[in-house]
């Protein structure tokens, strides 16, 4: 009882303190139990030894996941007797784990995210102290906890979140200065200043012409032949009004399609608040007690007034929709996209119903059937029949576009995400108040803990093509996204130590952390960073110092090929350089066709190849992009060479000086 009692007086604040006469009582306030280990607890034996007794990982009712304890079984053996269905409980666990069969192995108790803060939705002042009410991640709504301020004290980009969405200004722009429809500009750009990232030429134009449709009041069916990203055109265009003071906004989606746009939403526009408006009525009710509108009183420096809305969109499925119209209906809302929007046909009649009830002024339908012209006209005639206006008007985009990595990954994962996995036999389980150990074992026991053997070879992946820097994974890799900065980076160093350590003669099929090579080596591995830590040197000489030449005299009289050539000079090296540090390592394909360094028409030119031939007239034909992309390979193989001479010249250089 005694490792009990100092267990759960770790967190005095939050968890009580149990005496030993209360040991049987205590147990009414268990939830759950998690896991069961053999782990030490302190004996009571002159010489202080450690003892292993089986013990129970239990999670106690009204508190998070933070605090969760080992209990010892004998403490369990006690109170069999005093409380009824406690044996039951336990013997119920057993019999889940034994039907777990080998996955127990893998099976992890308590995932990362389940102790990771997803939002602040709330506080209050209690015993003189602030609680904040957190949803965790991974967790729905209704598993929101009080906690204090000193237990998630370490995540302060949600506190900041927190304060600026319910104390700063951001709200109290557009409410008291909405923008009319008339005057809103076309974007040129590229790279917008009201989202994160590049938007491609087909998502720029597919941006405008929503916003045109937007001005001109005309609600809109934007049908595509997949993949060429209807949800970032309209992440970008609720991006664009939020910009312009207009908001909310309401997205309604497929269940299985939620997760994307939320996803979609934290990559392209974090500035906006979304809410993801479902789970049980539970989980519902907690969201519109904190998530809807923002308290009475003073609010963003406005008094007095009552029902502010507090989010910026709300992502809804057709199922909730039709459940909770009414509590939907009363919001004022400023664009509603509807996504699989040819649902509103027979299929489901009662969600367009449920939207005819609605005041919006702007209606979005996305479909990814357009060549179904009849689906369309009939869309486009629910569209005036929702909006209650004559005009309509619909897009049908019919264009052939790769997407890019970081889209495809974001629009092409469906499958909702499995249970973390970790073994449960001959390891050091880490206190869940602690952090959790990267590693443990040795040799062939080496367990990476929280990357499964798909992140990590993803890990390599991004690793081969980018190198070591400092960007934003989450940015290009989905599997990646789940994980916090401190853990990537973490394993970074973790993957970097093993792969410079390993100095085996022998050729295993897998590198030291259990990430299979697949045709790579540890000198790959080491050549490739090494040569993507140059490029990006490279590339910052180039900024900074736009006329110097890329290399020095000595590197281009060994390389007679950086000599200027007729059709391909010094100046194309650069806009190559820029284009692999964009793109990374081996996207040949996307440099050609990147707009913004224009190397398509020059490699035509040093090729002598008509510009006109790159179009493919027939599905079966290869691309004729490919023989450009050859030439900037084998053009950047001479770059790459050169860079590691000059870093060999260097080096030796310097030692030399040294000596």
């Amino acid at each position: 009882m005694a490792v009990l009692v100092g267990r759960l007086s770790a967190r005095p604040d939050r968890t009580p303190v149990y005496t030993p006469d209360e040991a049987v009582s205590h147990l009414l306030a268990m939830e759950k139990i998690l896991e069961c280990q053999m782990r030490p607890m302190a004996s009571n034996r002159p010489v202080p030894k450690q003892v292993f007794v089986n013990q129970y990982l239990v999670k106690w009712k009204g508190f998070s996941y933070l605090h969760c304890s080992w209990v010892p079984e004998h403490e369990f053996e006690k109170a069999y007797k005093s409380l009824r269905g406690l044996e039951t409980m336990v013997n119920q666990f057993h019999s889940t784990m034994e039907s777990l069969g080998n996955k127990v192995y893998d099976f992890v108790a308590i995932p990362p995210e389940w102790t990771t803060v997803d939002r602040i939705i709330s506080f209050r002042e209690e015993d003189g102290q602030r609680k904040y009410l957190v949803k965790f991640k991974g967790l729905s709504y209704a598993e929101c906890y009080w906690e204090s301020e000193s237990d998630i004290s370490t995540f302060q980009n949600e506190f900041r979140r927190f304060f600026d969405i319910n104390f700063g200004n951001r709200r109290g722009m557009y409410v008291d200065h909405e923008r009319n429809h008339e005057g809103f500009k076309q974007i040129t750009s590229l790279t917008p200043k009201f989202i994160t990232g590049s938007l491609q030429p087909y998502h720029l134009e597919g941006l405008n012409f929503l916003r045109s449709a937007w001005s001109n009041r005309t609600h809109v069916v934007l049908a595509d032949n997949m993949w060429l990203g209807t949800r970032i055109q309209s992440i970008a265009f609720l991006a664009s009004l939020f910009a312009e003071n207009v908001a909310p906004f309401l997205v309604v989606a497929p269940s299985s399609t939620l997760r994307n746009w939320e996803i979609g939403f934290t990559t392209w526009a974090p500035q906006m608040n979304v809410v993801v408006y479902g789970g049980t009525s539970q989980a519902r009710t907690v969201i519109i007690q904190h998530e809807f509108y923002l308290p009475r009183g003073r609010m963003n420096g406005v008094r007095g007034e009552t029902n502010r809305i507090k989010f910026d969109v709300i992502l809804t499925s057709y199922e909730i929709l039709d459940v909770d119209t009414a509590v939907l209906k009363p919001i004022k809302w400023k664009c509603t996209i509807v996504d699989d929007g040819h649902r509103l046909e027979n299929e489901n009649p009662k969600l367009f119903y449920s939207l005819k009830q609605f005041t919006c002024e702007h209606h979005i339908l996305l479909t990814g059937r357009p060549l179904q012209v009849v689906n369309s006209e009939q869309q486009a005639e629910q569209l005036s029949a929702l909006g209650k206006r004559k005009r309509n008007r619909k897009q049908i985009v019919e264009k052939e576009a790769e997407p890019t990595d970081g889209e495809e990954a974001r629009q092409g994962n469906k499958k909702t995400r499995g249970p973390y996995r970790r073994r449960t036999h001959r390891r050091k389980t880490h206190l869940c108040s602690g952090p959790r150990p990267l590693i443990e074992g040795q040799g062939k026991s080496l367990r990476v803990l929280g990357f499964r053997e798909s992140q990590r070879k993803t890990f390599l992946d991004t690793l081969m093509r980018y190198g070591v820097g400092n960007y934003d994974w989450k940015e290009f890799v989905y599997p990646l996204m789940w994980k916090t900065y401190d853990e990537i980076n973490n394993y970074g160093k973790f993957f970097l130590e093993l792969i410079i350590k390993d100095t085996q003669d022998t050729n295993p099929p897998t590198f030291s952390d259990m990430v299979p090579k697949i045709g790579l080596t540890r000198d790959k591995v080491l050549a490739r960073i090494t040569v993507m830590m140059l490029l990006q040197e490279k590339v910052k000489l180039i900024e900074n110092h736009p006329s110097k030449t890329v290399f020095p005299d000595p590197i281009i009289g060994r390389f007679a090929a950086l000599k200027n050539e007729r059709n391909w000079n010094k100046e194309h090296d650069k806009l190559l350089l820029r284009a692999v540090s964009k793109h990374g390592f081996g996207k040949w394909i996307d440099i050609v066709k990147d707009k913004e360094f224009e190397l398509e028409q020059l490699i035509c030119k040093a090729l002598k190849v008509p510009v006109e031939n790159l179009t493919r007239t027939n599905p079966d034909q290869k691309d004729p992009h490919r023989q450009l992309a050859d030439y900037l390979r084998k053009r950047f193989e001479i770059l790459e060479n050169a860079m590691s001479d000059e870093c060999a010249d260097t080096y030796y250089r310097v030692k030399w000086e040294k000596n």
